[in-house]
């Protein structure tokens, strides 16, 4: 089946999807009714346990808005203490978040000694709209590490991604780069992610932009920020400070897209990333595996019909999954217009799955999703495995944007529950399994608004019993992502944690429990940044991952915005006095002007990328 090129018309509403909730003592119980969306559907009733006060409460908007504002200060390094509860004993690593942060242009002034200095100073955002970014998206990317060490100290950092952009806008103090304003400004064509031929490609968009904002991974003791189509960031794991743009030892050209998705393998312990360089008629996809030095094991090519809409994938043990949505497109226009909202089309129609092999010994697999009347756009996975039958199965939330209203955002952004409502999708929490006969059957899991979703790292790519989610607090109904909720996929059992009104949760992460014998899938934690909107504060909250129940709250003293995905390391045990260090380190250099990217020369005299070293020379301590 052939396609042309891709649409535009509903991803606004991923853009909003940033804040979480929490329980309390009060506990009840419902049952859940699941739509029929046709294909072959299995429903599952789901048996809902509340841990919380609040009843699915509405939402205090003012205070969710309040948390899309600009962070003034860094943080380089905090003790952080509780609030209430404990920290549990046997809990111990590094949470990294990265997310978008800075909504108005050079919110962050140079250093003292830089030569060049703004004629401006920062302004609270909304003050000077010409700064102001028009889509959250767009922000420059920050990212928070919280460590908790063996020493029970919990060392909070914030700091911006420095990227090449984030310092010219810095010395100007103004808002330079405006790839993305006349896709942002076509409302019903709005597109959440920019797309390489019309937003990246060099020398075709010069107000492209790179915001390191989507996603931080840390893997073979690199911490790397990844954005939807440009090269990676390298930051130091404890500072937090950035070392300049990754080719990943030469792996990636300077001018090759990058996914912003990353997956483990705990079964080959490898982590995989994505390049989509999209064209009219066909896109050329490339899956890379790294093994956990982070050196390269496998690249595999393939070609994908059309202009192939990608942001997220899963992985089994012998395929990547991608699933590529219709996309029509003006042949004439696309040759010579920079918009892609004018020349690319969302089709209401059948998707399309391709089951890429890992190995050479494999054909790739496309097929045809049944189409119910919902286009899937934008799904993001959770995870993937292949059962006992053969099958390969894979559990996405999915969103069904047929309610959002085609109009653009605008600031302060969903400041009442109606206009969120009106620019955010549904999303289901929906299974897929394709039978070894190559049959595609659905079942909805969960009919909860539900945005990000973790696992049991120790189960990815394998079978997994237990879906943590962050979810709305109204039920079924549209609303921010504000709580915390279980699933149990063998019996449908659901328990949710729900804060206050005025308190949102990010996403959830697991943090394995560092006890002996502790093997269960959920011996562990969950963990989240909870943004409190009432008084512009965020906090660490970790929940038992077997029920919930609150251990502790601990203030993290800086206001992080609502932000989107992160990670947990549990291989390292960061002091505070190590982290303070570096952090004056790295303070002391950019004050000199010594960073790499303030002349944008990330290069040795040899010739090599300065972050890449390693991977020629081997490591270096």
């Amino acid at each position: 089946m052939k396609y042309s090129m891709f649409a535009l018309i509903v991803l606004l509403s991923f853009d909003l999807s940033y804040g979480f909730v929490q329980p309390g003592s009060h506990v009840s119980s419902q049952l859940v009714n699941n739509n029929n969306l046709g294909m072959a559907d299995l429903e599952v009733p789901t048996e809902v346990t509340k841990a919380g006060e609040n009843d699915f409460p509405q939402p205090d908007m003012i205070a969710f808005s309040a948390g899309y504002k600009t962070v003034f200060e860094e943080q380089n390094c905090q003790i952080c203490k509780p609030s209430f509860g404990q920290l549990p004993s046997d809990l111990q690593g590094t949470y990294y978040r990265c997310g978008p942060s800075m909504f108005s242009a050079g919110s962050i002034l140079p250093p003292k000694t830089s030569i060049v200095q703004p004629k401006g100073k920062p302004v609270p955002d909304g003050q000077d709209m010409d700064r102001m970014v028009l889509h959250p998206f767009d922000a420059d990317g920050g990212v928070l590490a919280v460590t908790v060490n063996s020493i029970g100290e919990v060392v909070s950092r914030f700091k911006y991604v420095r990227t090449n952009a984030f310092y010219n806008e810095r010395r100007k103090g103004e808002r330079l780069y405006r790839g993305m304003d006349s896709t942002r400004q076509m409302g019903n064509s709005d597109l959440i992610w920019p797309t390489y031929r019309h937003h990246l490609q060099p020398g075709l968009n010069k107000q492209r932009k790179n915001n390191s904002n989507t996603r931080i991974v840390y893997w073979g003791k690199k911490l790397i920020s990844l954005w939807e189509g440009g090269l990676p960031y390298k930051l130091n794991e404890l500072a937090l400070s950035t070392e300049g743009r990754s080719q990943l030892g030469g792996v990636l050209k300077e001018s090759e897209p990058f996914g912003g998705a990353a997956v483990f393998d705990s079964k080959k312990n490898r982590m995989l990333f994505y390049g989509n360089k999209q064209d009219s008629s066909s896109s050329e996809l490339k899956v890379y595996e790294f093994n956990p030095k982070f050196r390269l094991e496998d690249t595999i090519e393939t070609e994908l019909p059309g202009f192939a809409l990608i942001s997220d994938f899963a992985v089994t043990e012998h395929y990547s999954i991608f699933v590529q949505p219709p996309v029509s497109t003006n042949s004439m226009k696309f040759l010579f217009n920079k918009e892609p909202g004018k020349v690319l089309r969302m089709e209401s129609g059948p998707s399309t799955l391709h089951l890429v092999p890992r190995d050479q010994s494999r054909s790739m697999i496309s097929l045809e999703i049944p189409f119910d009347g919902v286009t899937l756009s934008d799904l993001k996975f959770i995870n993937a495995f292949e059962d006992e039958n053969e099958s390969v199965v894979f559990d996405v939330i999915r969103m069904d944007n047929r309610n959002l209203d085609g109009n653009p955002t605008q600031y302060p952004w969903a400041s009442s529950i109606e206009d969120f409502s009106s620019k955010t999708a549904k999303r289901d929490l929906v299974r897929y399994t394709v039978s070894k006969n190559l049959d595609i059957s659905k079942k909805i899991l969960s009919d909860f608004q539900c945005y990000f979703g973790t696992i049991n790292p120790a189960s990815s790519c394998q079978q997994h019993q237990f879906i943590y989610l962050s979810i709305g607090a109204m039920s079924n109904q549209v609303a921010p992502p504000q709580g915390i909720a279980k699933l149990d996929t063998n019996t449908g059992k659901m328990i949710t944690w729900i804060p206050k009104p005025f308190e949102f949760c990010g996403e959830p992460m697991f943090a394995p429990s560092t006890k002996e014998g502790a093997k269960a899938e959920d011996d562990g934690y969950i963990i989240s940044v909870l943004f409190n909107g009432k008084v512009c504060e965020s906090e660490l909250v970790v929940l038992s991952a077997k029920d919930l129940s609150l251990q502790t709250r601990v203030p993290l003293g800086v206001a992080v915005p609502h932000g989107l995905h992160g990670c947990f390391s549990s291989g390292d045990d960061f002091r505070k006095d190590e982290i303070e260090r570096r952090a004056k380190l790295a303070e002391k250099m950019e004050s000199r002007g010594n960073m790499w990217n303030e002349v944008k020369s990330d290069f040795s005299g040899l010739g090599l990328r300065l972050d890449d070293w390693e991977d020629y020379f081997g490591d270096i301590a």
